[in-house]
């Protein structure tokens, strides 16, 4: 599937004067193991696989790709994104309205979902733009459309912060049960809004789970908070509270999981809420590139972009990126140092070969816990996207929550 993908994008693509960008596509190479071949061109990593996966066709990414131009020489061709023909969140924009259109005619599940995701796309990676976040409102409402239609029970709950600010999120519930259902928050990373990961939980949506998804702060749908030194856990800690206080939730079944960035905020809410049955740590982020600011520098430019928004700064800012981003790193905040240790069972997982989160990283998670656990599941790139993972994570929950 992808190579033929590819073969279209390309084609359309040779005449414009684009230059190869070894160092972009050596970053994101170490970030992921298999890129499009189209990579070394691009400032957005390329999820193809994903987004086919999540409802978009081939004809939709290879069309619309194919109406992006190439900035000025030895630029990246969707580095700059003002709201105009030619950029990426406009042209996929564009598309997605031509798929609403469709959707409002078809009144199908499936046409929703397709115009959702590549709604979703173009919101991509969530650098808090007015034209991105208009997209990405839109794939939210058709995600709940497509839902709806579907027969599923999923709605957009407000969430009260401590300091009575507001995080959004999307509550699934089972339809086979209503009472006393155990629950997971689920979380992603700095790149990964909370309807990306469906494919992920469903099967525990099946077998009577709730599952309540949020962004980390700063990210997604949660573009008016960020992640502040000292409140890592606001964002948790609500979404606890909330599902402690839900009338169809036993309060003490309620486990959480964590991907990539979120680590920085899941990590201290593990440690703080004992009374959590379970957590996940899924390629984590808790110290890896972020622990020096020698070693920022290998952070792909889109990922280091999105973090410096998650934590309060403008995308770009990279001087605010090195002196913030390490004062995140669990490590530099002492919580290594062989003292502390919680009995909340944690599944840590990952792939072989992570700079986000290394081996390393992985093992100092896990003796956290005097139930830790580390599984270790593809071979190299950033977080785990095996069937293997996602089994032995459902299996994982299904025992403790």
């Amino acid at each position: 599937m992808k190579k033929r993908l590819l073969t279209s994008i390309v084609a359309t693509l040779l005449t414009s004067n684009v230059l190869a960008n070894t160092e972009n596509m050596t970053a994101h190479s170490a970030f992921k193991a298999e890129l499009a071949s189209m990579q070394e061109n691009y400032y957005r990593s390329l999820r193809l696989d994903d987004w086919i996966a999540m409802g978009m066709t081939e004809k939709d990414i290879s069309t619309t790709m194919a109406r992006l131009k190439a900035n000025k020489e030895g630029l990246l061709i969707d580095l700059n994104n003002p709201n105009t023909r030619g950029h990426w969140t406009y042209e996929f924009t564009k598309t997605a309205q031509n798929l609403e259109d469709q959707a409002n005619t078809l009144n199908t599940p499936t046409a929703y979902g397709r115009a959702s995701t590549v709604y979703l796309v173009a919101s991509y990676p969530n650098l808090h733009q007015p034209n991105e976040i208009a997209a990405l409102d839109k794939a939210v409402d058709l995600y709940l459309k497509a839902a709806k239609l579907n027969g599923e029970s999923v709605e957009k709950v407000d969430l009260k912060r401590f300091d009575n600010r507001s995080i959004p999120g999307l509550l699934h519930l089972p339809t086979n049960t209503k009472t006393n259902l155990p629950a997971i928050i689920w979380t992603g990373g700095v790149d990964k809004t909370l309807i990306e990961h469906k494919t992920d939980f469903k099967s525990l949506l099946e077998s009577g789970y709730a599952v309540l998804t949020i962004d980390m702060p700063g990210a997604g749908l949660d573009y008016r908070n960020h992640l502040k030194l000292g409140e890592e856990t606001a964002s948790h800690d609500a979404a606890f509270a909330f599902l402690q206080n839900h009338p169809q939730i036993d309060r003490n079944r309620i486990g959480v999981l964590g991907s990539s960035g979120s680590g920085v905020a899941l990590i201290p809410f593990a440690v703080q809420q004992t009374d959590l049955r379970a957590v996940v740590a899924r390629c984590a982020l808790v110290d890896g590139p972020i622990g020096k600011q020698a070693t920022l520098k290998f952070i792909p430019d889109m990922s280091a972009h999105s973090f410096i928004a998650r934590i309060g700064g403008d995308a770009g800012d990279m001087r605010y990126f090195k002196n913030m981003a390490t004062k995140f790193s669990i490590a530099n905040k002492g919580m290594f140092n062989g003292q502390l240790r919680i009995d909340t069972p944690i599944l840590v997982i990952n792939t072989k070969k992570d700079p986000v989160a290394p081996i390393e990283d992985m093992k100092r998670t896990a003796e956290l816990s005097t139930e830790g656990e580390m599984f270790i599941s593809d071979e190299v790139g950033h977080c785990p996207d095996s069937l293997e993972a996602q089994n032995k994570i459902i299996a994982f929950i299904k025992s403790n929550v």
